[in-house]
């Protein structure tokens, strides 16, 4: 958090020092995103997933796209849209005595409404943003057979939707050439979600009846997100 509240100090700076520039303002309509995301599990979140020899990174990607209020007509400093993205963090085996190739998936998908504030309205070299979202995540733990190199079945599905919201900060830094309406894009997210009951990991179990058990948790997943990506505006 307290990386957080340095990135919007910085804002603030930013927005005082632009103010006394007297720049040209680019009426852009709306912008796209496109990001690689890193998480790092927080508080009981992280504790669950080290239990279950879990590192408590995850990967993934997200995009979306943020309109502005006003379209052409004129500037705006916050721009709202929608946001979707996945995370994966690997697979597991479960824990049984019968013959097959069989797979533990854990993944989390989220869709959030996002508001992003930026304080530079022209183009310039770096444009630092702030944003904010609410949503809902929905996390999956599914269990699986490989049939062969090219077949797979689903044996069972674990699922949970959870409210999720936070905010964030970044700054982008402009690119050239074909790409000059656009900026590579680097931010730091808290991401908090409502506690749920998730499957805890390696806990998945194939009995001697070849029934599917698992053992589950009450937790909240919140995580540290970094962000990086590419974003445009037209």
């Amino acid at each position: 958090m307290r990386i957080l509240l340095g990135f919007i100090l910085c804002l603030i700076v930013t927005k005082a020092v632009a103010q006394t520039q007297q720049p040209k303002y680019i009426e852009d309509k709306y912008s796209y995103f496109f990001n690689l995301t890193l998480g790092n599990a927080l508080g009981d979140y992280r504790t669950v997933l080290k239990e279950g020899n879990k590192s408590g990174g995850k990967f993934g990607v997200s995009a979306g796209i943020l309109l502005n209020p006003y379209g052409r007509k004129k500037a705006s400093p916050v721009f709202y849209g929608l946001e979707g993205g996945i995370q994966a963090d690997g697979k597991e085996y479960p824990i049984t005595s019968y013959n097959g190739d069989f797979r533990v998936t854990n993944t989390s998908f989220f869709l959030n409404g996002i508001a992003r504030y930026r304080p530079v309205l022209w183009s310039s070299k770096f444009n630092p943003y702030a944003d904010a979202f609410a949503g809902a995540k929905l996390i999956q733990t599914g269990l699986v057979e490989l049939l062969n190199e090219d077949e797979s079945e689903t044996l069972k599905r674990w699922t949970k939707v959870t409210p999720n919201y936070g905010i964030g900060v970044g700054v982008g830094i402009k690119l050239f050439g074909a790409m000059k309406n656009s900026y590579l894009d680097i931010g730091i997210y808290y991401q908090q979600a409502d506690a749920t009951k998730i499957v805890k990991p390696n806990t998945v179990e194939i009995d001697n009846n070849f029934e599917y058990k698992s053992k589950q948790i009450l937790t909240t997943t919140n995580q540290l997100l970094i962000k990086i990506g590419i974003t445009g505006f037209n």
